[in-house]
């Protein structure tokens, strides 16, 4: 069993630099949860999935052992901090924070396959997160302001 492992270290860093950066595009738009929460749920997620994977060679586990058990974990806690974010978004009835909810689980899962080694995967699915947010934000003004106009 090695103890000191350059590239298991390598992942924790990809992972908080993957989770800083999608906290900042958050904190800058002044949304729910920002750069700690994510850059946390990312590692979370990253030593959640390194744990369950060494789990049996550290303990000496004999058997049946499913380290994808650790993994459906992952997404009901992270379930439970996205309730916990929509919840306190709450305005006057109106929904708010579920995009922030949305970024957390994705971000979770990139701490997963960041966890497993799988970079590239990890990279993309950020890049597709960061054009997603800063195209729909454009999408969602252009609409508002049509049917602003619309009903001028």
């Amino acid at each position: 069993m090695v103890f000191f492992d350059a590239e298991i270290y390598l992942r924790f860093i990809v992972s908080l630099i993957i989770g800083l950066i999608i906290g900042y595009e958050r904190t800058i738009n002044n949304k729910p949860a920002g750069v700690r929460t994510f850059a946390l749920v990312s590692l979370g997620s990253t030593l959640f999935t390194v744990v369950s994977i060494n789990a049996a060679e550290i303990l000496n586990f004999e058997g049946v052992y499913d380290p994808l058990r650790v993994a459906a974990q992952i997404v009901s806690g992270i379930g439970f901090i996205g309730a916990g974010v929509i919840w306190n978004s709450r305005n006057g009835g109106m929904k708010h924070g579920i995009t922030t909810a949305a970024e957390l689980w994705v971000t979770s899962a990139i701490g997963m396959s960041l966890g497993l080694g799988v970079y590239d995967l990890a990279i993309v699915v950020t890049i597709c997160i960061l054009i997603a947010i800063f195209i729909g934000r454009r999408l969602d003004d252009y609409v508002e302001e049509k049917e602003l106009k619309k009903d001028a």
